[in-house]
């Protein structure tokens, strides 16, 4: 008996400590604007002369968010990203799951992603989202 609530207390403590398994969002509905974000254009490519995509661009930007900011739910159905987080720790809640991501960590969202990010630390977020767009 002593052996089996150890490896159960070791277990619980083991998926406590899991990054993103215990995140919550702070709003309780998805927000339809932002709150203390910002977005700096980078660059962009248009695709037309480059791969035939006639129409398309790929862009990239610098997303800022402030601490206790959040942006507002979207969806990336036609519009594939991958967004580099550069700076701080954010929540994202894609698809009503909330998860932390560090800076460094690249983030891939494609058709079927309905997602947000929230700031929840002390230092402005910023994400590099780099997508494919119709302008």
């Amino acid at each position: 008996m002593r052996l089996l609530s150890s490896t159960l207390a070791l277990a619980l403590a083991g998926c406590a400590a899991h990054p993103g398994s215990n995140m919550q969002s702070s709003l309780v509905v998805p927000p339809t604007e932002a709150r203390g974000g910002s977005t700096k254009p980078l660059g962009s490519i248009d695709l037309g002369p480059e791969v035939h995509l006639a129409g398309y661009q790929l862009r990239a930007r610098a997303v800022t968010i402030e601490p206790g900011g959040y942006l507002a739910a979207h969806t990336h159905q036609g519009r594939p990203t991958m967004e580099y987080v550069a700076q701080g720790t954010v929540i994202e809640v894609r698809n009503g799951i909330a998860t932390e991501h560090k800076a460094g960590t690249m983030v891939p969202a494609t058709n079927g992603v309905t997602h947000w990010w929230e700031n929840h630390g002390a230092v402005p977020v910023v994400l590099v989202p780099v997508d494919v767009v119709r302008p």
